[in-house]
């Protein structure tokens, strides 16, 4: 498809579940973007929500160019809802966030301006204030995030090095070039990404086969695309906040193992053994790192052999 006869620059992607109004403050940070709003649109995947987020969304698409996507409730869907939102996509760029997620007002402007410059396909992977906190904390990020006023909320979190992007040490050992990594696609999480509709639509977008748990159905996503020569970059200066909320951490670990589990065997990789070997760990394992010590270990051991 040619991206030269989009409607628009971007097409945001939010898929939802009975979360209205967290997907309100979300919607709210887009009618505030720094852009046009003739440069983008908002899309919705609704998982089968049966709260009031269908008049809640309507309301939005008052103030910005929307669509709605609809699917029944048969359980935890998100590749689905978010596939059946890229179909409608007339952006060039698609732009994944969460409902939960409040974009810094220059936020579309930078993952714009990032693709505007590539000479070769690129993903990139925008900073997230907040994402995966400490429970212990959220009562402070809750006292520090001012939905209404991404800017200021910002400041305040940036002071807190509790509340940087969880992926933060690794962006630093690796001097933020994750694109040279050997699994780039390990911090490929659609809580805030973005990436050329045309890249998405030629490698088949999300595998469906992950609908019914929680999990790896975006690193397997970016995994395709790293075959497919799209270079997985982090863009810092695209900063949103994740709006705590409650969730089942230990639950959504053992979902996301089992498919973590069918992610190793699909593609059967180093890297997809090391992802699967260390999933369950609590802390966030760098297999990069891991990969990399293991082919030096393994060069040095061919040249002493040769």
């Amino acid at each position: 498809m040619d991206n030269s006869k989009k409607t628009y620059d971007v097409s945001v992607i939010i898929p939802t579940y009975n979360r209205s109004k967290l997907l309100s403050y979300t919607l709210y940070s887009l009618v505030n973007q720094n852009l046009d709003k003739n440069r983008f649109e908002v899309i919705i995947g609704d998982d089968g929500s049966s709260d009031d987020t269908r008049d809640m969304v309507a309301a939005y698409a008052k103030l910005m160019n929307v669509k709605y996507t609809f699917q029944e409730d048969l359980g935890y869907r998100p590749a689905s809802a978010r596939n059946k939102a890229i179909r409608c996509a007339e952006g060039k760029v698609c732009v994944f966030v969460d409902s939960s997620v409040i974009l810094a007002p220059d936020c579309l402007s930078e993952h714009i301006a990032f693709h505007a410059r590539q000479q070769s396909p690129k993903a990139a992977i925008g900073y997230v204030y907040g994402f995966d906190h400490n429970e212990a904390s959220e009562d402070l990020l809750i006292k520090l995030v001012e939905p209404a006023d991404p800017v200021a909320s910002l400041k305040r979190l940036a002071q807190y090095e509790i509340f940087h992007d969880v992926r933060e040490d690794h962006y630093i050992k690796h001097h933020n070039k994750i694109e040279n990594l050997p699994a780039p696609w390990f911090y490929f999480w659609t809580c805030h990404l973005s990436v050329a509709t045309k890249e998405l639509l030629e490698v088949g977008l999300f595998d469906e086969s992950y609908d019914g748990r929680w999990g790896v159905e975006d690193n397997d996503l970016g995994f395709r695309l790293h075959q497919n020569g799209v270079d997985i970059c982090l863009l810092r200066s695209a900063r949103a906040i994740h709006y705590p909320h409650g969730k089942d951490k230990a639950g959504k670990q053992e979902e996301g193992y089992e498919n973590c589990v069918f992610f190793h065997k699909k593609f059967n990789t180093p890297e997809t053994k090391l992802f699967l070997k260390h999933y369950r760990e609590l802390s966030l394992v760098d297999i990069n790192e891991l990969s990399l010590k293991a082919s030096a270990k393994m060069t040095t051991l061919q040249q002493s052999v040769g």
